[in-house]
Order: C-alpha cells, then structure tokens, then sequence
C-alpha cells in the first residue's frame, strides 16, 4: 500500500510541471476571459474588429477626399459667357446691395464686375480671383443652382 501510494505521489509530481507548461501555452493563444466576453457580446471576433477600425479608417479618408473634391468644384470658376445676362444682373444687384461697386446693372460682364467679384471674394476670405465660381454666388447669397455648372478643366 506504501509503495503504491509513493508511485502515485511520484507520478503527479513529474506531470504537474507538464500540465502547468500546457495550460500557460494554452492562455497565451486565447485571450483572457474578460476579452473573450467583450468579444463575444459584440459579436465579432477581435480580427473581424480590426478588420472593421481599418474600414472606419478608409471611410474616414474616403471622406475627406470627397470634401477635397467638393471643395474644388465649388472653386472651379463659372465661364462668363456662359452665363445668361439675366444672371451677370442678379450678380451685380447683389454685390451693389453687398457696398461692392459692379458698375450699371445691365448684365454685362466687364471689368467693374469682376473687380467687384474680387474685392468681395477677399471680403469673405475666398481664393481673390475676380471668376465666379459656386462658392461665390453662394455667398451672395444666389441660388447656384439656377446659374452655368462649372466647366471641368
């Protein structure tokens, strides 16, 4: 009985060290229970979050550049003669009634126009260019909508 007791206790003391090394080994590739609980109650495992923080990250750049390209549309400028005088007049009313001299309201582009387009473009702190663009006429508070899409250069 003695010598089978001793095998026993000799037996579990050289498997001890083994099953320890077995269950560290094993911690490492799972993460804690904490994390796995996180994890599980949001329904997605950790590569499928980093997989989504890389989405929101190209989203984000996806943004940004639409609002570069917007930006740069609303600055392209509005050919002149591709406006009716109808417009050139709504232009002038609303830079005279601004204090910006646009000359005689008569719906003619001219030099008084564009020199008053520019002083009223470095008023609001726009690229001072003398052009119309979206931007401006928006500021003057025009519906751009009714005016000559920018051409594409």
């Amino acid at each position: 009985m003695r010598k089978l007791a001793i095998a026993l206790l000799t037996t579990s003391m050289l498997a001890a060290p083994a099953a320890f090394a077995a269950s560290n080994n094993y911690n490492k590739q799972q993460p804690a229970q904490g994390q796995q609980t996180q994890q599980m109650q949001k329904g997605q495992p950790q590569n499928q979050q980093n997989g989504q923080g890389r989405q929101n990250q190209q989203n984000a750049q996806s943004k940004q550049q639409n609002g570069q390209q917007q930006s740069a549309e609303n600055t392209q400028p509005i050919s002149p003669e591709s406006m009716s005088r109808g417009n050139v007049k709504q232009v002038q009313q609303a830079l005279d009634q601004q204090g910006f001299k646009a000359g005689r309201a008569d719906g003619r582009w001219g030099r008084e126009t564009a020199s008053a387009v520019k002083q009223f473009q470095q008023s609001k702190q726009l690229q001072p260019t003398g052009r119309l663009d979206e931007q401006t006429v928006a500021d003057l508070g025009l519906d751009s909508s009714k005016f000559p899409q920018p051409q594409n250069q």
